[in-house]
């Protein structure tokens, strides 16, 4: 009789409903789904500051450039944008030789940003967060 009172052949309902987390599904954790805009604007601001050492000649010492790139993103939907640079790298891999290119160093990059199409062919391929965030930041 005790037994009985624990051994049903009724199933019993879970209350809590569990969810996967999205790293798991690759959602996107950083953008809600069903953003629209009348009007879709994306703003890039690059920001930099020069620090620059000279003797009292003008020969330059040394100098570093630490830069940001900030975007405000205002767009309808799950946009995936992509932003190419012309750093040095970028040149070596495809196999042409330039002059203006740039050495970028301590690159980092905001969550968004699909690290391994950037390791492949250093394009910036992300879907960005709705409003203001930091891209990436570098020297």
């Amino acid at each position: 009789d005790i037994l009985m009172e624990y051994i049903t052949q009724e199933g019993k309902k879970q209350d809590d409903k569990r969810t996967v987390p999205p790293a798991v599904t690759n959602a996107v954790s950083w953008r809600s789904e069903g953003i629209k805009y009348k009007k879709n604007e994306l703003f890039l601001d690059v920001i930099e500051s020069i620090d620059l050492m000279a003797h009292a000649n003008g020969t330059i010492v040394g100098c570093e450039i630490i830069g940001s790139l900030r975007l405000k993103s205002q767009l309808s939907g799950m946009p995936e944008l992509r932003l190419g640079l012309n750093d040095r790298l970028r040149y070596e891999k495809i196999g042409s030789d330039s002059e203006r290119t740039v050495d970028l160093d301590e690159v980092r990059f905001h969550q968004c940003v699909r690290l391994s199409k950037f390791e492949a062919d250093r394009d910036i391929a992300f879907i960005p967060p709705d409003g203001e965030f930091e891209l990436m930041s570098y020297r």
